[in-house]
């Protein structure tokens, strides 16, 4: 199957459990870099419900959460696919955009795919009357410090808005493809974050939409505004759609087989396939 020129896959999701976001994101990555699949783009859109505290895939788990405040607050406890810290995802929307490399409109490195990226991410806010603005890389750098929480400090071109962040975003590549995902903050709370990853202090270096709008937007206000901005930016034509019958089939083995694992969440293993001993 080959790509359709400008025509990009949407598809916006209600919220599920932090384990299902994960492999529904794994298994949409998979397709991309199959070779049977066809080249276009995809977005998807979508919330957590329950909470969760997501982890970053090499970050140790040990130090970086509270497992009984996050017990008492309902709040599930994941690793990602994608590297970087912690974040908590409660108030948010969530993007995850998944295409083909070496080609267009992503035939670049991994910092110039996170800035095309990134215009878009700005483009979509400035749409809800944000200022928003990527962080370059060396302001990243001078910046950045050691952080068990993804929003402590930004990273090269990540979005922020009045000198703090409010987009944190991670990148996996896989076979020629790649996934990249982020937390866009509709609204936060700093000290709730704090005790999640078992910090005593909150971080003063995040913001949310609601701060910088006035209120917290409705998530369909979000969806359009972030849709339209991708579509300019990338002159693209978003058709929406839903997963196929085998990204569904294999998001559900995902679920269950690894990010429901223990010794994926808390060592950061794959575990072994189940009848492969």
């Amino acid at each position: 199957m080959t790509h359709v020129d400008g025509a990009w896959r949407l598809l916006v999701h209600p919220p599920g459990d932090g384990a299902w976001n994960m492999a529904v994101d794994e298994a949409v990555l998979e397709s991309c870099a199959a070779e049977d699949a066809p080249a276009s783009p995809t977005l998807r859109l979508y919330a957590w419900r329950p909470a969760a505290l997501s982890l970053g895939r090499f970050q140790r788990a040990e130090g970086s959460h509270d497992a009984a405040f996050l017990r008492a607050s309902g709040i599930d406890l994941v690793r990602r696919p994608t590297g970087g810290t912690a974040v908590l995802h409660e108030f948010e929307r969530t993007y995850a955009l998944t295409a083909r490399l070496r080609s267009a409109p992503f035939p670049g490195s991994v910092l110039e795919t996170y800035r095309r990226v990134a215009g878009a991410l700005c483009a979509g806010l400035r749409r809800l009357g944000v200022d928003a603005r990527a962080e370059g890389p060396e302001a990243a750098s001078a910046r950045r410090a050691a952080d068990a929480a993804c929003f402590g400090t930004p990273s090269a071109h990540e979005i922020c808005a009045g000198g703090r962040k409010l987009v944190g975003s991670a990148q996996l590549r896989r076979r020629g493809a790649f996934l990249q995902h982020g937390s866009i903050l509709l609204r936060s709370d700093p000290e709730r974050l704090a005790r999640a990853i078992g910090h005593g202090r909150a971080s003063p270096h995040f913001t949310d939409l609601s701060r910088e709008m006035g209120t917290a937007p409705e998530a369909a206000v979000v969806d359009a505004a972030l849709v339209q901005a991708f579509e300019e930016s990338f002159s693209a034509r978003m058709t929406p759609g839903r997963l196929t019958v085998r990204e569904t089939r294999r998001a559900t083995r995902l679920r269950g087989w690894k990010y429901l694992s223990t010794v994926w969440t808390y060592e950061g293993r794959v575990p072994p396939i189940p009848g492969s001993a």
